[in-house]
């Protein structure tokens, strides 16, 4: 029986490279978040992923990448047709899948058991705000604060575990600390503070009303931090750049880190990159680079004289084209090469890695050779695993 690789762990006994896939189900939403990318997609480019091809994707997740885990993207993939035989058969092949939701639909005690029983590992619940500001951000409004709140309570009930996403913007940056707090009352085991990216379908847009700069969410994002630190929730930053955060460095994940968080991708199996198993650690730095350029970042003239050039993205072009790169803080001393030189410091949610027989047997049935052949679609954009258009009736 072929197994799991062993971890592949950063240069001096860092932490290991994450072993996750994301498979992006569709673009269809039944809300419509003022910050995102598929709002600006028309609906005539969003389709289904098929059930066929989805199952396809998973496989070479697991035979041919070798990850263990799996998240499920959308839009909002409750509402695929097939989500629920999809999260079975990851489970089925011994990858833990979790779905990324709003989670309203989840408000429905039933279709909580279903997932229960196709086996998910557990959700990441977008909460974007509290009360008001949720049906604020979402521009739809059907009680949805409240079908979030009883989703959680469902969860608990059934003991599903579930983590936080929350992006971060002008309507909701007083907030974060109240959504750590909410994270610690319903039990929440992680939050990801996420910087709005304007990727996509928003890079041209010089004036976005909603974004808020670096300097202005620091300080309610940094409380937020320390509150869920008190409450033993584990909260992780996304693609700010660490000099925004003195002295919590720890939490701050760009490009660069990401490989190094057992909750986010594999650039090996989000890219279909082609390299079986799991690479080693300067594979991925090179693949964060491709990262950094694929989405254009840019280091602003600061960022020249700065110990952390070299694994820090630094900023989006448009952002600096908005306000400049001022809030750009060099740090000294000569340069640093390991990207896991502040997160190895992090207190981390960790998993062992176990496998059922069943799916074990699943697995020695995985030939890499042909699962090699088998290539997922990434957008021109790069945005991988989208299905961009329907197919011809």
């Amino acid at each position: 029986m072929r197994s799991s690789d062993p971890p592949v762990v950063a240069p001096d006994g860092g932490p290991p490279t994450t072993s996750r896939g994301v498979l992006w189900l569709g673009l269809h939403c039944d809300v419509r978040c003022k910050f995102c990318y598929d709002e600006l997609v028309p609906l005539r480019e969003k389709a289904w992923m098929p059930l066929e091809e989805a199952f396809g994707a998973l496989e070479k997740f697991r035979g041919f990448y070798h990850n263990e885990f799996v998240d499920f993207m959308g839009g909002e993939p409750t509402l695929h047709p097939h989500a629920l035989e999809i999260v079975a058969h990851a489970a089925d092949l011994g990858l833990r899948p979790t779905v990324i939701t709003h989670g309203m639909r989840l408000a429905d005690l039933r279709l909580v058991r279903a997932y229960a029983e196709a086996g998910i590992h557990d959700f990441l619940v977008s909460i974007h705000g509290i009360g008001q500001t949720v049906a604020e951000i979402h521009q739809r409004d059907r009680h949805n604060y409240s079908r979030q709140m009883q989703a959680l309570d469902n969860l608990r009930l059934l003991g599903i575990p579930f983590r936080f996403n929350v992006t971060m913007i002008r309507d909701n940056m007083s907030e974060l600390e109240a959504i750590a707090d909410l994270a610690g009352d319903k039990g929440a085991r992680v939050v990801n503070f996420l910087t709005f990216n304007p990727y996509f379908e928003w890079a041209q847009q010089g004036e976005i009303e909603f974004q808020a700069r670096h300097s202005e969410i620091a300080p309610h994002l940094a409380k937020a931090i320390d509150r869920c630190a008190q409450l033993g929730v584990e909260a992780n930053v996304r693609y700010m750049p660490p000099c925004q955060l003195p002295g919590r460095e720890a939490h701050v994940y760009t490009g660069f880190q990401l490989p190094y968080d057992p909750h986010e991708w594999d650039y090996n199996s989000w890219y279909d990159a082609g390299h079986e198993g799991r690479p080693l650690p300067q594979w991925y730095l090179e693949a964060s680079r491709q990262q950094q350029q694929r989405h254009g970042y840019i280091h602003v003239p600061a960022c020249n004289d700065c110990a952390l050039r070299e694994i820090c993205d630094g900023f989006h072009p448009q952002y600096v084209a908005r306000w400049g790169g001022e809030e750009a803080s060099p740090y000294p001393g000569p340069p640093v090469q390991d990207p896991t030189h502040f997160i190895r410091g992090q207190s981390k949610l960790r998993y062992p890695t176990t496998a059922s027989d069943e799916a074990a047997h699943r697995l020695e049935e995985l030939r890499p050779g042909s699962l090699a052949d088998v290539h997922r679609p990434v957008g021109e954009d790069g945005r991988a695993g989208v299905r961009r258009s329907r197919r011809p009736r």
